[in-house]
């Protein structure tokens, strides 16, 4: 196994001694280069020792873990994100299927996220879009006035106003994606991963397999469940189960 290049990036400094110990003792493929404790000290680093993975503490005074990525029009160097806390940041890396490690973490857990390092690294090929740079062009809009998600695709990306979306649609293991404009668009993820990432932004799922973006509803049909009439003309049922929360919602748009 080739030697990864490692820095960790975390104001902590005992998470850093910890996190180093443990790959020392228990991950010997990973050289730990440096440990610092803040986005100025990282970049400054990164820029002089080009590491192949950073561990990345998301939550940090003055400037966090993002902030450092957008300081990179290209980002050269992989990325494990560490964490004390569930925030709405992890349902966008969870979406681009990045590593993180939710502190604390054992270490299965980090083997594991190196696991999936090496095999991200052996499948890559030039051409691909990294996984990285789809969650930081989602992370960058979806904080603007003027919300885009970028999804992926065979061909590469598309950049989406997300209230161009209509509603979202579950075929399985794979999302139909419907557009104002009538256009269609198949993305290889589930609608789980939708409601995670777009559920802080007047998205709702009414449904086992329907997933709504509440400014493009036009009006609600009562019935046991009911049904949302969208502004591209169709009718999206709503459970049963799913009808009290979604009226209150939509009550409180």
């Amino acid at each position: 196994m080739s030697e990864i290049k490692a820095i960790i990036v975390d104001d902590e400094q005992h998470c850093i001694d910890a996190l180093q110990t443990m790959l020392q003792k228990k991950c010997p493929e990973v050289t730990v280069l440096a440990g610092v404790n803040s986005v100025r000290e990282a970049k400054q680093l990164i820029d002089e020792l080009q590491p192949d993975l950073v561990f990345l503490d998301v939550e940090m005074p003055h400037q966090n873990g993002f902030e450092l990525l957008k300081l990179y029009d290209k980002v050269t160097f992989d990325v494990i994100f560490t964490t004390a806390y569930e925030q709405y940041a992890l349902k966008a890396i969870k979406f681009n299927a990045l590593d993180y490690l939710l502190k604390p973490f054992s270490v299965q857990e980090l083997q594991e996220a190196l696991r999936k390092y090496h095999e991200r690294r052996l499948q890559k090929q030039d051409t691909a879009i990294a996984p990285l740079e789809v969650f930081l062009q989602n992370m960058k809009t979806l904080q603007q006035t003027n919300k885009k998600i970028a999804l992926p695709t065979i061909n590469g990306l598309v950049f989406m106003p997300v209230q161009n979306i209509v509603r979202c649609e579950s075929t399985g293991n794979y999302t139909k994606i419907f557009f104002t404009d009538k256009k269609q668009l198949l993305v290889s993820k589930p609608l789980k991963e939708f409601e995670e990432l777009l559920t802080d932004v007047d998205f709702f799922r009414v449904h086992n397999s329907h997933l709504i973006n509440l400014q493009q509803m036009d009006s609600y049909l009562q019935g046991e469940g009911g049904f949302a009439l969208m502004s591209d003309g169709t009718q999206v049922e709503v459970s049963r189960r799913r009808k009290a929360e979604f009226l209150k919602k939509a009550m409180h748009f």
